[in-house]
């Protein structure tokens, strides 16, 4: 058979799906189900040992409305910023995500008391990225019903690398629908919009779920177990994913956390709105609601109308809204929503009516111990239960004698511009994102379901896997608002924002030139070209320390050259051929000389998503590498960004695999912090070269195994991260700076590890250094 026949099949073939699909209220039975969600950020606290969360997970299912309480089928339940301290984090330890699951089940317990196991939960699956944390529980009589159970998770931290933000998912056939629970945690920040917009579009393009175990390497980093005592089997024995899809895949989806989202209002009038109760006009300047207008974020997505108070931020075990000298404006930060592939149903011939319908939305008053309130949804989702095999065949058949008639009359022809489509950028530095706007119409007599692929890996007669686009490292610096497939109606029209992005792991891939070409696909049409010429100035970014210019060094004035000018005498100039490039040690000298680098200041959420790096780029794209009248913040970040953005790195991956990876079987030992605080590690057994010997060898090992100009600068590094390492005095001093202290040790060790070694051994080894260097000054 021809590639064309076998396009032609293909496309077909996913034509009749969606006619069968549409058609589905005539061959498929629906039964009602109730569906309880709750999303609750903690602020990094336990609740009170005599505290249940019965008014989050109770009073929507037993409202005094209604006669009789509604007992839920499914109930899923997210949490963001679980405490993490005590190392806990670390090494990836469970105690803190059991102590939850444990409060939930007793909650769920205290909540719906079982009178037989018709009423009785079990917990079908669970996942955690860092804090962000989903539960998903099904009463008892429908386990067996649940298949194709799957999860994912997306970070979109620091680089898009750490997990302090981001969004976990859980994927299961429900019966016989498919249905999706997504926890995020967006940006924090008011003027954070568009960054939260981004996080979304990150999630909803690259989440993916199978119906095959992957335990890669980033299943050890960024997941745990499906279910408590369980874990994850050798990846060489697991195997191979046989099918991909994506969170718009499912039938219903329900998308719930902290999205961070605020009110764009001054804070005086929100607060006078809220004194007054008058908070329906603030509903209209809700971010959220009005990047929702817009089409930038959850399109086709829904939200009942909200009728309880913001939810953000509070004095902790008060009633009062933030007293704090940041004064921070109440929002909506927690919400649901929902999406349904067919919004609307028929039975039997009936009145059409919703799928989902939302039978209350509230927030739970009552419980105080954070700086949120919990937030909760009942709904009533109409879920296929029996399908009609019979009448599915006959109707199958039918379609297939309409499609073949239709097949010439019903070609999708779109028009897209600019024309031709040609996204030329010029001379992008890094940190820079520049955006090609695209407007496609559907200029033929049917609708058209189109998408933007690369065309490396496009195959017209095979579903393209998502995982797969991704790996393509320029696909991987695109990003589409919205995203793609889009479905336009006769005569409507679609306007995409195509946006490039230089990332860090990619900076040394792609080159200076960039030519390639985007696939704008159209099923069962002509399909059109976008050409994408890119020329990239990485500057120093992306490159290794060989293509660097010779360190140089003033003997006479003792002091690293910068800059060369006729007034530099060669005389008394050297080349220092075991130093590191100019660059890194302008920068760590001048942070080492400074007494105001806050490592817990520095990785707080808020300094994070706000800080400005295009000033201090652009002074090092102009060769002034004097940082004196640089912030500090923006200048200890813009050299992790450097060290990211190595194409090997600081430590290089050959030697993790000789001293972190050789073999996986692990001890238990206690390392101390800097601050002296002590916590336990989770440390892998050494190679053979340094077997017998503990962490503190293998660091040892390293070091010798390291080029001159490389442990040159790691020395460096360990000791600039030494003289600024937080205190015990500075940790007791804010309840969540443990937590801080967590993301900060994530982001240092995937600046010079990267995401070779996973996660407990990047930690492990990097306080292991640190205490060798503390060693070795207090002697």
């Amino acid at each position: 058979m021809s590639k064309l026949n076998d396009t032609k099949l293909y496309e077909a073939t996913k034509r009749l799906e969606k006619r069968l699909k549409d058609r589905e209220d005539e061959y498929v039975t629906y039964k009602q189900f109730h569906i309880l969600v709750g999303t609750f950020n903690v602020n990094n606290r336990q609740p009170p040992s005599d505290t249940l969360l019965e008014e989050w997970l109770y009073r929507v299912t037993n409202n005094d409305d209604r006669k009789q309480q509604i007992l839920p089928d499914i109930i899923a339940v997210g949490f963001q910023e679980i405490d993490t301290s005590g190392g806990a984090y670390i090494y990836d330890d469970r105690k803190r995500e059991d102590e939850w699951e444990r409060i939930v089940r007793k909650t769920i317990k205290a909540c719906y008391k079982p009178k037989d196991d018709s009423h009785k939960f079990q917990l079908l699956n669970r996942i955690r990225l860092m804090g962000i944390l989903l539960f998903v529980y099904v009463r008892t009589p429908h386990m067996a019903k649940c298949t194709s159970i799957s999860r994912s998770s997306v970070p979109t931290g620091f680089m898009g690398l750490a997990g302090n933000k981001g969004g976990v998912g859980i994927s299961f056939n429900f019966y016989q629908t498919q249905v999706c629970f997504i926890n995020c945690h967006f940006a924090s920040g008011d003027g954070q919009t568009q960054k939260r917009n981004e996080d979304y579009q990150t999630i909803e393009s690259r989440m993916t779920f199978t119906d095959a175990p992957t335990y890669s390497l980033k299943d050890y980093i960024w997941y745990t177990p499906t279910t408590a005592g369980s874990s994850a089997p050798n990846p060489q024995t697991s195997s191979v994913p046989t099918r991909y899809w994506k969170i718009n895949d499912h039938d219903i989806i329900f998308w719930f956390g902290d999205m961070n989202y605020r009110i764009s209002q001054p804070n005086e009038q929100v607060r006078k709105a809220i004194s007054e109760v008058s908070t329906i006009p603030l509903h209209e300047k809700d971010q959220l609601r009005c990047e929702m207008k817009l089409s930038r974020v959850f399109t086709n997505y829904f939200e009942p109308p909200i009728d309880f108070m913001p939810t953000y931020k509070f004095d902790t075990n008060t009633d009062h809204y933030d007293t704090s000298e940041k004064m921070r404006t109440p929002s909506w930060t927690d919400r649901i929503l929902y999406h349904a592939k067919r919004s609307k149903i028929r039975q039997n011939n009936d009145k059409e009516f919703e799928l989902i319908q939302t039978i209350h939305y509230s927030c739970a008053k009552t419980i105080r111990f954070s700086d949120h309130r919990p937030v909760s949804g009942l709904y009533q989702v109409a879920i296929k239960s029996e399908c009609d095999e019979k009448r599915l065949n006959r109707i199958r058949e039918e379609l297939i004698r309409e499609l073949d008639r239709e097949e010439n009359d019903s070609i999708p022809t779109i028009e897209v511009r600019p024309r031709p489509p040609a996204i030329v950028f010029d001379n992008i530095r890094y940190l820079d994102k520049v955006t090609y706007s695209l407007l496609i119409k559907n200029i033929g007599e049917c609708p058209c379901t189109c998408g933007i692929y690369p065309s490396a890996m496009f195959e017209p007669t095979r579903p393209i896997k998502s995982k797969r686009i991704f790996e393509d490292p320029f696909f991987n610096c695109l990003t589409f608002t919205p995203n793609s497939p889009y479905t336009i109606e006769i005569g409507k029209q679609q306007s995409i924002d195509i946006s490039f992005q230089m990332k860090s792991q990619n900076s040394w891939v792609l080159g200076k030139q960039l030519n390639e070409i985007l696939i704008l696909h159209v099923e069962n049409g002509a399909d059109t070209f976008i050409t994408a010429d890119i020329t990239v100035d990485m500057g120093p970014f992306g490159l290794s320390f060989e293509q660097f210019p010779p360190t140089l060094y003033d003997s006479e004035k003792k002091q690293y050259v910068y800059a060369i000018n006729d007034k530099t005498t060669s005389e008394r100039i050297f080349e220092m051929k075991n130093d590191p490039p100019a660059l890194y040690i302008s920068l760590i000298d001048c942070l080492k000389d400074r007494n105001d680098i806050n490592l817990l200041n520095i990785f707080n959420t808020e300094v994070q998503d706000s800080i400005d790096l295009i000033p201090i780029r652009n002074q090092i794209y102009e060769h002034n590498y004097n940082f004196q009248d640089c912030q500090t913040i923006p200048l200890f970040m813009i050299l992790l960004h450097l060290l990211q953005s190595l194409p090997e790195p600081l430590i290089s991956r050959d030697i993790q695999d000789r001293i972190l990876l050789t073999n996986n079987s692990s001890n238990f030992r206690t390392y101390y912090l800097p601050s002296g605080s002590s916590m336990q590690s989770h440390i892998p057994n050494e190679t053979n070269s340094v077997q017998q010997h503990d962490m503190a060898k293998a660091v040892g090992a390293t070091i010798e195994l390291l080029k001159p100009k490389e442990r040159n600068l790691f020395f460096r590094f360990l000791l600039l991260l030494q003289k600024c390492w937080p205190t015990s005095e500075q940790l007791k001093r804010s309840e969540n700076s443990k937590n801080i202290l967590n993301v900060c040790i994530d982001i240092l060790t995937l600046s010079i590890l990267h995401e070779h070694a996973d996660r407990n051994q990047r930690h492990t080894f990097l306080l292991a250094c640190l205490n060798e260097e503390k060693k070795k000054h207090s002697k």
